[in-house]
């Protein structure tokens, strides 16, 4: 055989084996091969982990070397995109040592920080206690309503080794059989190998992935028939109306206070909601009525009961008719995407106005069929990036009253836009601050400069929630 030939497929066997690596290519696909570093305790959750997706092919060798900070944001993305079934996204980058897509995919999901505002350290290797730290965040991401309660007994004696801002994620991962120790310690300083990160987060995965699914429906409360009040709950400023009758009546909550009215259209499909009661303490009245003829409506029932809330700023924290939002509602986990571990009250309002005012447009052609009793959805918002003033408004509500921010939707007049609007006002170092999401996505759509706080003056509240 010539010389030229042989050396040619020569080169051509090794350039094979430098890019196939440990994986062999057989006539159905890819297959994974061991190159023999792993453990034989370990091998058949590395194969399971390789089968869930939650692996890559970079870091299926070499099973006894410690796994990087940048290896495990990798892991941790794709634990977090097996949970949800979502494609985590690239954010800023603030980093001068990487511009590893992974890394800034768990950094925008807030799964992961810098060692300082610039420096990631990639290479670093990673901590048992960092390792339980970024498990839970990708948890909380991607299970929004996960109870993070942690209780019973942590019998380690090297516990005073744990930093503080890792107790609970430590505590947490131990709780949920995530890490065990190891001779009576945790061992929270010591270093991970590839193997055990691997097989912590397949463990992590198969423990809680049918969590997502089980606890993804919002549970609804509805009344078979006919109508139900429940007054017993308005110490927490609302009170939940529901009424099952025939789909073409036209039925109306009307909630009074010392001559002020609140009047709310209510769907007759049994479904029970809240309505606030923002009127301040004091003796109120629900009336629920029915449409009789033309425009002459007929008294169902009506109570009567004191209110007497100790802190008024928690009424404008529910989940009312007009602001419906749960931990597993759309718009609540696409608010903690984007907030991720963010803990400043500030940023964390600052990172959901500016998701509404890049995100979501204005709807015209639904403001030109819009439905007198029309009722924002903030789900639906979010899900179709569009709406009119009332949308923008319920949604950003939504997502703020699920972090515990006071925040109000309002309506009435205000001198950005013709004829009835809405907007909110949040309440930020004790002050009402006026947020107007729609008129600064116009603004921002328009290269126009526009501030996150509005002059009170050039709004006129006709109505507040």
């Amino acid at each position: 055989m010539d010389n030229k030939i042989i050396k040619y497929i020569y080169i051509c066997l090794v350039i094979s084996f430098v890019f196939l690596g440990n994986q062999t290519i057989d006539a159905e696909g890819s297959e994974l091969q061991f190159d023999g570093s792993q453990g034989g305790w370990s091998e058949s959750e590395l194969e399971e982990a390789y089968e869930y997706n939650l692996t890559y092919p970079d870091i299926m060798n070499n099973f006894k070397r410690n796994i990087t900070r940048e290896e495990f944001s990798t892991l941790s993305v794709k634990l977090y995109e097996e949970l949800t079934g979502n494609k985590a996204e690239i954010g800023t980058d603030p980093f001068i040592d990487t511009d590893n897509s992974e890394v800034l995919k768990a950094y925008n999901l807030g799964i992961v920080k810098g060692k300082s505002n610039t420096i990631f350290a990639p290479n670093d290797y990673i901590t048992r206690q960092e390792i339980s730290v970024m498990i839970f965040r990708a948890l909380k991401t991607a299970i929004p309503e996960l109870n993070k309660t942690v209780t019973g007994d942590f019998p380690f004696s090297d516990t005073k080794d744990i930093a503080s801002w890792a107790l609970n994620p430590v505590k947490f991962a131990y709780q949920n059989n995530i890490m065990k120790g190891i001779d009576g310690e945790i061992l929270p300083l010591d270093n991970t190998t590839r193997e055990q990160a691997i097989v912590l987060l397949k463990r992590t995965y198969v423990s809680f992935k049918d969590r997502v699914f089980e606890e993804d429906i919002v549970e609804e409360e509805y009344v078979d028939e006919g109508l139900y009040i429940n007054t017993t709950i308005k110490s927490t400023g609302i009170i939940k109306v529901g009424y099952g009758g025939k789909s073409t009546e036209k039925v109306k909550v009307m909630i009074e206070k010392e001559g002020e009215r609140y009047v709310y259209p209510l769907i007759p499909d049994g479904k029970i909601v809240g309505f606030p009661l923002q009127m301040g303490n004091g003796e109120y009245k629900v009336s629920v009525l029915t449409n009789v003829t033309d425009n002459r409506y007929a008294y169902l029932d009506t109570e009567t009961f004191d209110v007497n809330i100790s802190n008024q700023n928690s009424v404008y924290l529910n989940s009312i008719q007009i602001i419906s939002w749960s931990p597993v509602s759309k718009a609540v986990r696409k608010n903690n995407e984007i907030v991720g571990n963010e803990s400043d009250l500030a940023k964390k309002i600052d990172l959901a106005y500016d998701f509404i005012i890049n995100n979501v447009s204005y709807d015209y052609g639904k403001i030109e069929l819009l439905h007198p009793n029309y009722i924002p959805y903030p789900d639906e918002t979010i899900v179709e990036l569009k709406g009119i003033c009332y949308d923008y408004a319920s949604l950003l509500a939504a997502m703020k009253r699920s972090e515990d921010i006071p925040i109000k939707l309002v309506k009435g007049y205000s001198t950005h836009v013709d004829g009835y609007h809405a907007w909110n006002e949040i309440l930020i170092n004790g002050e009402w601050v006026v947020v107007d999401t729609t008129v600064d996505a116009a603004y921002n759509k328009a290269n126009m400069n526009f501030d996150f706080s509005k002059t009170k003056s050039d709004y006129t509240k006709v109505y507040e929630y």
